[in-house]
């Protein structure tokens, strides 16, 4: 019984060393933009106006006066750009956040069914085609 308490205290100590040892998280980044649109991110529509986007190494939370969502995203790096940005892809009248970019970073959405009924015109909307056009919106 008392190696299994000795052997329980020397995890719980070598656990808490590395904890302590574990470089800390990167700080969250925080931009804002002014989107001039209704949008759908993660299947949710949200209204035009002011965004705050967060990244918190876990999850995107894009934040309005009235609205908001987490969504995940793909880690990716580009080195052409680095200006921080919003990327729609606009099929007729319907936007859906397809990009974060917050430098020479960001982080690429993953394609909602919305977004793969409109791109096979399955849509049965008449302002939808299968091709989309590529909407920046500059950060703020």
């Amino acid at each position: 019984m008392r190696t299994q308490i000795l052997k329980g205290a020397g995890l719980a100590v070598l656990l808490g060393m590395a904890t302590l040892s574990a470089p800390a998280p990167v700080a969250a980044a925080d931009i804002r933009a002014n989107v001039p649109f209704t949008f759908t991110v993660k299947g949710k529509v949200l209204p035009a106006g002011t965004y705050n986007v967060s990244n918190n190494n876990t999850a995107l939370v894009i934040r309005g006066n009235s609205s908001g969502v987490v969504t995940l995203g793909q880690h990716t790096e580009s080195s052409t750009s680095s200006s921080p940005k919003l990327v729609f892809h606009r099929y007729g009248d319907e936007y859906i956040l397809r990009e974060v970019w917050m430098g020479a970073s960001g982080y690429s959405l993953p394609q909602t069914s919305r977004e793969r009924e409109l791109a096979s015109g399955r849509s049965g909307a008449a302002t939808a085609s299968a091709s989309f056009d590529r909407v920046e919106v500059a950060i703020q």
